[in-house]
């Protein structure tokens, strides 16, 4: 083999090497980014709707407040986004597989803490263990839920479809 060629084989090699270190480098810092339904671990900062907190979600705020002229106050969760709650639940979740996918259960760690609450949410902040041991968020005994189709924080896209209702705090 040539010494030019061998110093391009090398040459493009760093390429796909510095490509790859770049990617996962700029993946990696989205790490704070979270999705509805996974742990309360983050700490970027929630853009809560209409009330416009400033709060830091994450281990900060486990559930807030939110408002909209039409629906009144109603909880969020640590990622700003609204919280729901199934009729069918009854201090417990039935909402598992196909119905999880759409309501994602908001799910918390064993070490992140329930207590650290916007004011004006005044009800009972517990967990309930699900079928896969994880732990799920609840408020006054109803297991929590995000819903898949909200994409920003206000106004709330899943009120009223059949069996789910905003949580009110």
């Amino acid at each position: 083999m040539k010494t030019s060629t061998i110093v391009w084989v090398i040459v493009i090699i760093l390429i796909i090497i510095g490509g790859w270190y770049w990617f996962s480098m700029s993946s990696s810092n989205n790490a704070n980014t979270v999705t509805p339904g996974t742990s309360m671990s983050s700490t970027t900062p929630a853009g809560t709707g209409q009330s416009g907190s400033n709060a830091v979600i994450g281990s900060n705020l486990a559930l807030g407040v939110d408002s909209d002229a039409t629906l009144g106050s109603y909880l969020i969760g640590y990622n700003g986004m609204a919280v729901y709650a199934f009729a069918s639940d009854t201090n417990m979740s039935t909402c598992y597989g196909s119905c999880a996918q759409v309501w994602p259960p908001y799910i918390i760690s064993p070490s992140d803490n329930i207590t650290h609450l916007q004011s004006g949410v005044t009800g009972t902040v517990g967990t309930v263990t699900r079928t896969d041991n994880s732990l799920q968020l609840t408020y006054n005994g109803h297991p929590l839920y995000f819903y898949a189709h909200d994409t920003t924080s206000a106004p709330p896209a899943g009120q009223s479809i059949q069996g789910w209702s905003l949580v009110k705090p």
